[in-house]
């Protein structure tokens, strides 16, 4: 017997996911687990672009705003997460459908990735070596003796730790140890938004204008009094640095200029991300997204249900 399918929807962010999402729940009878890293935690619902309670009422969604700002969050929790529920969804005879942007997330649901060891005291030891002047330095050269560490880990404490953690359980570093498969698991149908870079910066502005409009900053400053500076996962969470920054009166002088700051980041970001799922998922169905119009959504809906029916038989 052939494994149940699952419908894969990835894309970076603001790329539309999310209403494209949910146009296909409604056709398919789908429903939807979240592959978002920060979508998690409760508290954070503007700046993680949560889905609103309206259309949770309308189609049901998974690991989303399920965690106290305190719990960890990661790979090895979300991919036994994700396969209960989607056992769980066929069960009941619905679509399981992963829809998110945290691209080794979905990479290591979809290719049976090889899910790294962790020790919880050996990871506390290093983030408190990173949080010291040298540290990152220190642990940046330890990844070194052993080849040219990836981009990210330099930018990113997080997962500079995760990766020295790694290091020292397995002997390899993380970007060393391959998937057990390039192709993905019998059943996963891969469907990856790609829109026109131009576009998807003009969307990114426009909605961090609106976050900040909606009260991204007030809940920053209320996440901050629920200890999210001292969370382990949530205070990665993109954009709350900044706006704490500017809350103490050590970033952007204006509203204004922490906006454009916000938006900068999220553009790297995403950039980021269309590299990633460019080079990292063989076998997706690739959605090029040349202009956002109002016909848009109906056609790409289109297009996913045929080619999704037509893999089913």
């Amino acid at each position: 017997m052939s494994p149940a399918p699952v419908l894969v929807l990835l894309g970076p962010t603001c790329s539309g996911k999310s209403a494209l999402a949910m146009e296909l729940a409604g056709r398919l009878s789908g429903e939807l687990i979240s592959c978002d890293s920060m979508q998690v935690y409760r508290g954070l619902p503007i700046g993680t672009a949560q889905p609103s309670e309206e259309e949770r009422a309308r189609v049901p969604h998974h690991l989303v705003s399920c965690l106290e700002l305190a719990q960890p969050w990661n790979v090895n929790l979300f991919v036994p997460a994700a396969r209960h529920l989607i056992a769980e969804i066929t069960a009941r005879h619905r679509l399981p459908m992963v829809v998110g942007g945290t691209g080794l997330y979905a990479r290591a649901l979809c290719y049976d990735f090889q899910l790294l060891p962790s020790d919880a005291a050996l990871a506390a030891q290093l983030r408190e070596i990173c949080a010291t002047e040298t540290g990152c330095a220190r642990l940046l050269d330890e990844l070194s003796a052993v080849g040219e560490v990836p981009d990210d880990l330099k930018r990113n404490p997080r997962h500079l730790a995760r990766a020295v953690e790694v290091f020292r359980l397995t002997g390899e570093p993380p970007w060393q140890l391959k998937s057990r498969s390039e192709a993905p698991l019998t059943g996963f149908q891969q469907f990856c938004l790609l829109p026109n870079f131009d576009a998807l910066k003009n969307r990114i502005r426009r909605r961090t204008s609106a976050m900040i409009a909606a009260g991204w900053i007030d809940e920053c400053r209320e996440a901050l009094k629920n200890g999210l500076a001292n969370a382990p996962t949530a205070w990665q969470a993109l954009g709350y640095r900044d706006i704490a920054g500017y809350l103490a009166g050590q970033g952007p002088a204006t509203e204004s200029e922490l906006t454009e700051v916000l938006a900068n980041r999220t553009i790297q970001y995403a950039r980021r991300q269309l590299t990633w799922f460019r080079h990292q998922h063989p076998g997706t169905c690739f959605l090029n997204i040349d202009a956002y119009r109002p016909d848009l959504l109906s056609r790409l809906a289109d297009e996913v249900c045929a080619t999704f029916l037509s893999s089913c038989h």
